[in-house]
This record gives C-alpha cells, structure tokens and sequence, in this order.
C-alpha cells in the first residue's frame, strides 16, 4: 500500500523536518526550493501539512523535531512560532540550518549560526543548495 510505502522510505532515508510560516506565499520556497534541496542531499523531507496525525498540532511539532536527523527554519518575517520551534530544536542539539528573504530577519542570537539568505526568491535558494 502507498502508506506501507511512505512508512518504509522515511525507515530508509534521514529525516528532515521544515518549519516555516504557514503562509501560501512559502509554498514555492518550500516546494521548489526547500524539499528538493533536501532529498536531494538523500533526506526525507516534510512540513507538518504534509502528515497525517493524532496529537495536537503541538504534540506533533516536538515529536518530529525530536525525531529529525535536521531541521530547516525558515525565519523570513520572523514569525514567532518558527523562532520558538527553533529554539525548542537548538535546545534538542539538533542540527538546524536557517533560511531568510530577509537578513534583518535573523535576530542577533542567532546570527552566528550558519543561514542561507535568498533575496532574490526561489532561484537564490536553488542557486545557494
């Protein structure tokens, strides 16, 4: 069955985990720049949209960043909650790379932390992986 084979492909493959705004103007980030990139590099990629799940919304964000072999954040408009799941994946030792469109979007704490910069949308993106 399909979800037989979802389930033995995220067995096989690292886990990348993406946290980013919801927001229909990242779906191109995500889906032609964010989610190529990494299988590309040989991981399993989703974003929570993607799952199908019986916890809270919550719930479901910590598992999978416990469960993430990386976690790509997008902080481009520095949305709180993609600044505190970040957190919440540094404090797990995760290993993160941070996105932006936006350079001031990174805030000081974190600017020491390796991050891809696109400002010239999806084509910076593809261009810098």
């Amino acid at each position: 069955s399909v979800r037989y084979q979802h389930h033995q492909l995220m067995l096989t493959k690292p886990f990348a985990f993406v946290i980013m705004p919801f927001d229909v103007g990242f779906q191109d980030t995500y889906l032609l720049g964010i989610k190529p990139a990494c299988e590309d590099a040989g991981y399993y990629c989703e974003r929570l949209d993607e799952q199908i799940f019986d916890e809270t919304m919550l719930e479901r964000i910590y598992n999978q960043i416990a469960k993430a072999d990386l976690v790509v954040a997008d902080l481009s408009e520095r949305n709180p909650n993609v600044f505190y799941e970040t957190g919440y994946a540094h404090a797990l030792g995760k290993r993160v790379i941070l996105l932006t469109r936006n350079p001031d979007d990174i805030p000081f704490d974190l600017k020491h932390h390796f991050h891809i910069v696109y400002t010239d949308g999806i084509a910076g993106l593809l261009i810098s992986h």
